[in-house]
């Protein structure tokens, strides 16, 4: 085991049990959750005894590029949030003024919104 810290720690991904999945789910999570707006994101949450997460940036928000790296954040985000969220479906919509808004403070509306909807787990 050359070259490889004997104390090497556990992958941190988003783990694909906490992602929404196909199409279907993520309708399903249109048409009955509800809506919390906010100037550079959407979030739609329902109610549920698993946590599950969507993330949906469309192509008018930019290229490729920018559209991963949104996703990229967002995913971070909740990654490092999941533990003090309560339990439910979320998909977090971006709009097109996202793409030009910095990771901080993309970290700072997401948390936001969620203590505005009162999905934080502090807040029960």
């Amino acid at each position: 085991m050359e070259g490889q810290d004997k104390h090497a720690r556990a992958p941190q991904g988003f783990a694909r049990k906490y992602r929404l999945g196909d199409n279907k789910n993520y309708r399903y999570v249109y048409r009955r959750g509800k809506s919390y707006p906010s100037r550079n994101l959407v979030l739609i949450y329902l109610k549920g005894r698993e946590q599950k997460f969507g993330f949906s940036v469309s192509s008018k928000v930019g290229n490729a590029v920018t559209r991963n790296r949104i996703r990229r954040c967002m995913r971070e985000d909740v990654r490092l949030m999941r533990t003090r969220l309560k339990c439910g479906k979320y998909i977090f919509i971006a709009r097109p003024a996202l793409k030009s808004v910095p990771h901080a403070e993309l970290t700072r509306e997401m948390h936001a919104l969620l203590a505005r909807a009162k999905l934080m787990k502090e807040d029960m």
